[in-house]
C-alpha cells in the first residue's frame, strides 16, 4: 500500500505502552520488532487495517485447540481419603464408574476376543454391581481423591464374604465364617505415573478398615501382576486359584486370602 510519504508498503510492529496498547507504522527500511503473542499481533495487525481502509476485516479461524492426554504423578500428601458408605454412594458414584471406565473400560487394549456385555468389557465392573456392593451388609469402600482437581484418582470396594459369588468364592474355606471381607473392585486411573503407590496406599487403607471392622481375613480376585508389585502382607497373601486369561481379557488373575490379624496359636500344656 502506499502512504504520504511514497513508500510502496508499510510494516506493522506492535508495542504496549502503560495505558494502552498503540500501534505504530514505520517505512519498510524500519527493523521488524517481533511481537509477543502471535493472536495479538493479528489483533493490532487487523485493527490498523481497518482503520487505514475504514472497513471491517474478517476475522481468520483460529485452528482448533489439540490436546493430548498425558500422564501425572500425584504425591500421597496431595491425596485426600474418601470414605464411602452406603449413605454417600450416591455422591460419589459417577467418579467411581469413570476411573472403573478408564482402567477397565473399552478403551482397554484387550484381545478381539475379549468377553463383553454390548460394548462394556466383562472385566469391567457395571455401576449396578457396585450399587448392589455397597447395599450389603459389611460393606465399605475407600476412595483417594487428587486435592487439587478435586478428581478421583483410585477406589476399592467389597463387603462380607458371604455376598459375593465371583469365581473362587464358592471354594473359599472360609465361607459361612463370616469373619472375611471381600474385596470386590480395585481401580486406579491409567494416566497416573504412580499407580503402584497410590495402589498400594489404597490397599492399606482397606486392611486398616476391615480390622476396625472385625474381620479377620481378605479375600480377593485381583491382577496376578499384585503379587509383585503389591504391600508385603499381600504379596505374602495364600494363593488359592490361579486364572490365566481371566474373561478372555489377556491379564491373569489370583484368588488370594490375606490374614488380617496374627494367628494365635493354642497353649499348649507342659508335658508331665
Amino acid at each position: 500500500m502506499l502512504n504520504a510519504a511514497g513508500e510502496a508498503y508499510c510494516r506493522f510492529a506492535g508495542g504496549f505502552s502503560v495505558e494502552r496498547k498503540a500501534v505504530f507504522m514505520y517505512p519498510s527500511s524500519f527493523e521488524y520488532v517481533a511481537p509477543t503473542s502471535l493472536d495479538e499481533a493479528l489483533s493490532i495487525l487487523r485493527a490498523a487495517i481497518e482503520d487505514l481502509v475504514g472497513g471491517r476485516v474478517a476475522a481468520e479461524v483460529s485452528p482448533a485447540l489439540k490436546v493430548r492426554v498425558g500422564t501425572l504423578s500425584i504425591p500421597l500428601d496431595t491425596v485426600d481419603v474418601v470414605d464411602l458408605t452406603p449413605a454417600n454412594f450416591g455422591a460419589h458414584k459417577l467418579q467411581i464408574l469413570e476411573v472403573e471406565q478408564e482402567r477397565y473400560g473399552p478403551a482397554a487394549p484387550y484381545p478381539p476376543d475379549v468377553l463383553r456385555a454390548g460394548r462394556r468389557p466383562l472385566v469391567q465392573f457395571p455401576l449396578e454391581t457396585l450399587e448392589a456392593t455397597m447395599g450389603n451388609p459389611g460393606a465399605m469402600g475407600i476412595a483417594l481423591r487428587d486435592r487439587v482437581s478435586g478428581r478421583f484418582v483410585a477406589y476399592a470396594i467389597g463387603s462380607a464374604l458371604e455376598n459375593h459369588d465371583e469365581e473362587g468364592v464358592s471354594s473359599d474355606p472360609r465361607v459361612g465364617e463370616n469373619n472375611t471381607f471381600y474385596l470386590q473392585a480395585l481401580a486406579t486411573l491409567p494416566t497416573m505415573q504412580n499407580a503402584v503407590e497410590l495402589e498400594n496406599h489404597l490397599l492399606d487403607l482397606v486392611r486398616e478398615r476391615a480390622i476396625a471392622a472385625g474381620f479377620d481375613y481378605l479375600s480377593t480376585l485381583i491382577e496376578d501382576r499384585l503379587l509383585e508389585t503389591g504391600p508385603e502382607w499381600l504379596r505374602s497373601a495364600a494363593i488359592l486359584e490361579r486364572v490365566d486369561n481371566y474373561l478372555r481379557s489377556g491379564i491373569r488373575y489370583a484368588y488370594l486370602q490375606a490374614t488380617l490379624r496374627p494367628v494365635v496359636e493354642p497353649a499348649t500344656s507342659p508335658s508331665s
